[in-house]
């Protein structure tokens, strides 16, 4: 006669179970992740026009994409610009150029210049153009 028992109990949990809820809590996170904003509303403050630093060179382009230094009336290429910049900046204690942009310019070509002033280590200000005022 065989007496012993038969009910045993199997405390092992299946592998299913615990992929299942593994898939889930990764589907979990992926939904709330993307729900999360990353950034914080800031009101930024509002320019008055005063500026800390003066600056003797002033820079126009205007909207048909000409150069203008210092508020001559002769229009000037960009291949005469840069040359004439780096004379004029030789002559200034403080390396800063004022940069006026009319709305219709393409943003390429100011920043074309913001980069041949970074090259440099000149400062640049941007203004709005008098033009437009």
């Amino acid at each position: 006669m065989n007496l012993k028992t038969q009910n045993k109990i199997n405390v092992t949990g299946g592998m299913n179970t615990m992929t299942d809820l593994v898939f889930l809590l990764l589907i979990f996170f992926i939904i709330i992740s993307t729900l999360v904003s990353n950034g914080v509303n800031v009101d930024l403050p509002q320019s008055k026009g005063t500026t800390s630093v003066t600056s003797n060179l002033t820079l126009s382009i205007q909207a048909d994409g000409t150069y203008h230094l210092n508020g001559d009336s002769r229009p000037m290429s960009r291949e005469d610009l840069e040359p004439k910049l780096r004379l004029e900046m030789a002559k200034q204690d403080e390396k800063v150029v004022y940069l006026q942009v009319d709305t219709s310019v393409p943003t390429g070509q100011t920043v074309e210049i913001i980069g041949l002033a970074k090259a440099n280590s000149w400062k640049v200000m941007l203004g709005a153009n008098p033009s437009k005022q």
